[in-house]
């Protein structure tokens, strides 16, 4: 130990100065049910224990969770449901990795089986995103049950097992698109989960796979992604008892009882507009040069005014939602109200839902960061949810916006 380092206590000490001072910060925002010492030191550790920035990330995370619910008990979640995501694409919770003391959550993603091509084609952005983060708060809700018994800080195991892989020329765009994705807005949310994310079954072509994606992980991501060797189940084993661990990755789980079985993804499922939804025409057309922004500025009148946001895009955009009181805010008099989220072009309309708190304005800002050379064009309109009738933005008469055409009469 070098000179003057501190101990072991005094690390302790210092985390639960940390943690306390958090806790005071946070204390008029955070639901006692997430209030936990384990859950204010994930957010820290992330955040490489810089306060200011821990409480600013994490009263954004708190509202969220407000916002969606997700602090009441799991069927008042307000997170969207995907049938197909569920049932096609599951995430299986084995349990801790061993009988007594178990610090570690053993989960199963069986990527490798997933079909693709046809889970594409049946889910909307937000619906898949949402049944992202239901799994992972059922992970969280396990690894606090496991804090609360042993005392210490829990993580998880992530077996992510490609067998039956096949190469397939979309399967990049994919990777780099809605897979990619969909981790760093998991990552946003729920901070410090993962131990170890151990790959196996990798197939001769994995670099391909990773020259796509390890761009966009973070050094200290990449540190915890193990890509195990032929003989991975040895290695499993080492970090996991047998008894704790599906006969599939050489345990004694019963894999009938712990492992979901992944089916193609029928046609039947794939998307088709639901009769309430509006017609594709009818939404309005946003032109977004490369590499620049576009800002709709939207006018609610009543508290907890409910939007449904119905959109469209072939090509990767990034909407943030925010918030002011008057109608040309200066960029320190807006609010952020939704954090940053990128989304890729899937061939389905998505539909976000967003409860307006308070009357005001609300701006809807697009971004095509994702280009440096061509514009794109993001398809876009929002109800209001109890009286079925469009608001539209007050800059609707923008030259870059054109308007959505009303449906031909039959």
């Amino acid at each position: 130990m070098a000179p003057n380092a501190p101990n072991p206590i005094d690390i302790q000490s210092m985390d639960n100065a940390a943690v306390a001072q958090v806790r005071q910060l946070v204390a008029d925002v955070i639901d006692p049910r997430y209030d936990t010492e384990w859950n204010m030191l994930r957010w820290l550790q992330s955040n490489e224990f810089n306060i200011p920035k821990t409480v600013h990330l994490l009263k954004k995370h708190l509202k969220w969770r407000s916002d969606r619910k997700l602090d009441e008990p799991e069927p008042e979640s307000l997170l969207q449901f995907s049938e197909a995501r569920r049932k096609h694409a599951p995430i299986d919770i084995i349990g801790p990795q061993r009988k007594q003391g178990g610090d570690r959550l053993v989960v199963v993603d069986q990527a490798g089986r997933i079909d693709v091509a046809g889970l594409m084609k049946a889910v909307q952005p937000t619906e898949y995103l949402h049944e992202m983060f239901r799994s992972f708060e059922e992970v969280q809700r396990r690894l606090m049950k496991m804090e609360s018994e042993t005392g210490v800080q829990c993580f998880m195991h992530y077996i992510f097992d490609l067998e039956h892989l096949n190469f397939d020329p979309t399967l990049l765009g994919v990777v780099n698109g809605p897979f990619r994705v969909s981790w760093q807005l998991v990552g946003q949310h729920y901070r410090e989960f993962i131990d170890k994310f151990i790959v196996i079954n990798s197939p001769s072509w994995i670099n391909v796979l990773w020259s796509a994606l390890s761009p966009f992980i973070p050094e200290q991501s990449k540190q915890r992604i193990v890509f195990a060797g032929s003989n991975w189940r040895e290695e499993l084993l080492q970090i996991v008892d047998a008894d704790c661990l599906p006969e599939r990755y050489g345990g004694t789980l019963p894999d009938s009882q712990y492992l979901s079985s992944v089916e193609p993804v029928p046609k039947s499922l794939y998307w088709k507009p639901p009769p309430n939804y509006p017609a594709i025409e009818k939404l309005h057309k946003i032109s977004i040069s490369a590499a620049k922004h576009r800002m709709l500025v939207y006018k609610i009148d009543k508290p907890n005014t409910e939007l449904l946001m119905y959109s469209h895009n072939e090509n990767d955009i990034t909407i943030t939602l925010y918030y002011s009181t008057n109608r040309s805010p200066t960029e320190n008099e807006m609010e952020l109200a939704v954090a940053p989220i990128p989304k890729c072009g899937l061939p389905a309309m998505d539909l976000f839902d967003y409860n307006c708190e308070q009357p005001g304005y609300y701006h809807i800002k697009l971004s095509n960061e994702a280009s440096w050379l061509l514009p794109s064009t993001y398809r876009m309109i929002v109800f209001d949810k109890d009286s079925g009738k469009e608001v539209e933005p007050l800059n609707i008469n923008e030259k870059w916006i054109k308007k959505g055409q009303k449906p031909k009469k039959k």
